[in-house]
């Protein structure tokens, strides 16, 4: 049975996704405004920047299913900054979510950093949440990446599959 609502009692509750991804995004846009692109691979935040259904070391306490995702889309300042998180991610790793393309000459530390299971917790949560054309460019930008024979295998997956 596929669930539809996170009733885990570890689960946050979305207004603490909310704040937590929010907090997260500030530090995101000076990151950024700082090229300081290393902390974008050595800090943890996926599991609230990017929610998607299916739990992590943290269990069910960032997992969003139907109902959540729903409830968030009608969040335009949550939207707003998911997509914002995303297109930053993908900065990070010198990639341009709307253009689909490598960015021309990027800073140091702007390049691929073997996360695998970030580009595709990234990519599931943008399929989840129903964005085809960041999507599409994820799985642009991974394909590109397998294609140069970076392995996406993360403990013991092959999560390349979901690229194809």
């Amino acid at each position: 049975m596929e669930l539809t609502k996170n009733e885990h009692p570890e689960f946050v509750g979305l207004d603490s996704l909310k704040n937590a991804q929010a907090s997260q995004l500030t530090l995101f846009e000076e990151w950024a405004r700082h090229n300081d692109w290393q902390q974008f691979h050595s800090t943890h935040y996926d599991w609230w920047m990017f929610p998607y259904s299916h739990p992590s070391q943290f269990a069910f306490k960032y997992v969003v299913f139907a109902s959540e995702i729903q409830e968030l889309k009608q969040d335009a300042v949550f939207i707003r900054n998911y997509l914002r998180g995303v297109e930053l991610l993908l900065l990070s790793w010198g990639w341009d979510l709307q253009q689909g393309a490598v960015v021309p000459a990027p800073a140091p530390d702007q390049t691929w950093h073997n996360w695998p299971i970030r580009l595709y917790k990234c990519a599931m949560s943008l399929h989840e949440f129903g964005f085809m054309a960041e999507f599409n460019s994820v799985r642009n930008y991974a394909r590109l990446l397998i294609g140069q024979g970076v392995s996406f295998e993360y403990n013991g997956r092959d999560l390349s599959t979901l690229f194809n």
